[in-house]
């Protein structure tokens, strides 16, 4: 299975605005855009699909830009890859109706294992919270050039479940 490039910006604009919550204030699409090296138009398209689906809200004007409509601890990344995915089929007759073409479609099971193995991937996917997907929330923040990290103190001293590391002297 591969995900798409629509997918792959999708999470990372995600991502990126997790750091900035809560109180990180709004982010331009430019912002997005510089920080990742990536298109403007692409952005302009995923930060439009995620306002519609209700993962971020937008507003516009001077002081305009996205931030996202919930904590990051209560998206899972499956909510996301499934809104991002237009299609998860492995193989062109996976839809379980049509043959496409296929001359052993009625004899064959592999395309229900095929719907089992992406269903167990989606059901991974869930187990993983948009804060969770940000290991070491500073130094991202550091590489993607935000203005201040130290803004960003609600996510660094996050820890995802499990985690027992402590941090002393302010790094991490």
């Amino acid at each position: 299975m591969h995900l798409t490039l629509y997918t792959d910006y999708t999470l990372r604009v995600m991502m990126y605005l997790a750091l900035k919550y809560p109180g990180g204030g709004v982010s331009t699409i430019d912002e997005i855009a510089g920080a990742y090296g990536i298109s403007r138009n692409h952005l302009t398209k995923i930060v439009h699909g995620l306002s519609q689906v209700g993962f971020i809200e937008t507003s516009r004007g001077r002081a305009g830009g996205a931030c996202l409509a919930r904590a990051p601890e209560q998206i899972s990344v499956g909510e996301i890859v499934r809104a991002a995915e237009k299609d998860f089929a492995v193989v062109r007759c996976q839809d379980m109706t049509v043959a496409h073409g296929c001359t052993i479609f009625p004899a064959c099971n592999l395309r229900h294992r095929l719907y089992r193995a992406v269903d167990a991937f989606l059901h991974e996917l869930d187990t993983m919270t948009l804060r969770e997907a940000i290991a070491a929330p500073t130094v991202a923040a550091t590489v993607l050039g935000m203005a201040d990290p130290r803004e960003l103190v609600s996510v660094a001293v996050s820890r995802p479940r499990g985690s027992t590391s402590r941090r002393t002297g302010g790094q991490q």
